[in-house]
């Protein structure tokens, strides 16, 4: 059966217990997430090479959406709760320094080249949604203009992610310096997106491009990995969790779940918005964990997760998800009119822009976080 390893142990029949998720989850390396990242990504570059083609899954892409944000709260809180237990502290400027290095020279990169390409290629230009990208804040600038498809448009998310990166960690230093219940906040937090949410589906004044790419719309998904991150740290927290994980089937009963709710855009706004929003980021949390821990045993599902290939597509999620549209795209419409296949585009899109992602991770994005790094160290 193809999906036979899903519906036992996450680990590969060996039982999940507190100790195992203890140790998954205090690794140098935390394994799956690259994987998980992998999926991501492939799932926005389909959504986005079929929007409008073919009907078959075209909730992919806002999925993959979902999963970047759940595990940017994990990954992100995870690093600032090793920091503050290690030194009493939180090297704000180490901190921004390293977030600086990893993602501003690709963004510039991409942003350079697309306003190259479009003023060679006598295009307009949409400087004002470009200096909204440029400010990162995009999301909130397509949240009032009607998110108008253009160079930058699918840089929302990535606003979103640089707010929560500009805020969360300010928030986590004091939480943890006055010695606060963070579980307790986070779990206040992410109920009171809900509710926010509930009051904007309430009102005949909140737009859908508000509810799906503001950051105090999406924060839950963000505050629900931050929330999984801090739980794991407590014995009691990681023996609940282990009890849950060894139910029957519940990886692929989740995997179901959240690709069904993904596909609820052409159901009511309040049925998304109300109740999909709410659901998923807590069941995409707990596949997370299932991939950390499986990713530490044996068997098909740890080999599948440690993927090398698989892998690498996670390490150059990033420059896969900013240049999707620039190379992918458009290699995909150049195939597609020559040959009259749009499968043979599709796949060549896939192919493009894991090859150029990769090119620019070696031979640009590597070297410029690394002198970014040392400059920082020097001075």
């Amino acid at each position: 059966m193809a999906f036979a390893f899903l519906r036992r142990s996450p680990r590969g029949g060996q039982s999940v217990d507190a100790a195992a998720i203890e140790a998954a989850v205090n690794a140098p390396r935390i394994g799956g997430l690259d994987f998980l990242r992998a999926v991501a990504v492939l799932f926005v570059i389909w959504g986005h090479a079929t929007e409008g083609r073919i009907a078959a899954l075209p909730g992919l892409s806002g999925l993959g959406v979902k999963v970047f944000f759940v595990l940017s709260g994990f990954l992100i809180t995870r690093l600032l709760l090793d920091e503050f237990a290690a030194s009493g502290r939180i090297d704000f400027i180490g901190f921004y320094r390293r977030r600086i290095a990893r993602l501003m020279p690709p963004f510039y990169l991409f942003l350079g080249a697309g306003i190259a390409v479009a003023l060679l290629r006598h295009h307009t230009v949409p400087w004002a949604a470009i200096l909204s990208s440029v400010l990162y804040v995009t999301n909130y600038y397509q949240a009032f203009t009607g998110a108008q498809t253009n160079l930058v448009s699918h840089c929302w998310s990535l606003s979103v992610e640089e707010q929560f990166y500009l805020l969360w960690p300010v928030v986590a230093s004091f939480l943890l310096r006055r010695q606060a219940n963070v579980a307790r906040a986070l779990a206040l937090i992410v109920l009171a997106v809900w509710c926010w949410r509930w009051v904007l589906l309430a009102s005949t004044n909140a737009s859908v491009h508000y509810l799906y790419r503001a950051l105090d719309t999406r924060a839950d998904e963000l505050a629900t990995g931050c929330l999984l991150a801090q739980l794991v740290r407590f014995p009691v927290w990681r023996a609940r969790l282990a009890a849950v994980m060894r139910a029957p089937g519940l990886g692929l009963l989740l995997i179901a779940a959240v690709i069904a709710l993904s596909e609820t855009n052409s159901l009511n706004t309040s049925f998304r918005y109300g109740f999909a929003f709410v659901v998923e980021p807590p069941m995409i949390a707990v596949l997370v964990l299932i991939a950390v821990v499986a990713s530490t045993g044996k068997g098909l599902l740890a080999r599948l997760l440690g993927n090398r290939f698989a892998v690498h597509i996670g390490q150059i999620s990033y420059g896969i998800y900013l240049f999707h549209g620039l190379v992918g795209y458009t290699v995909q419409r150049f195939v597609e009119q020559r040959s009259g296949s749009f499968w043979l585009g599709v796949a060549c899109n896939f192919m493009a822009v894991i090859t150029f992602a990769s090119a620019s991770f070696r031979w640009f994005e590597t070297p410029m976080r690394r002198w970014i790094s040392r400059a920082s160290a020097h001075r």
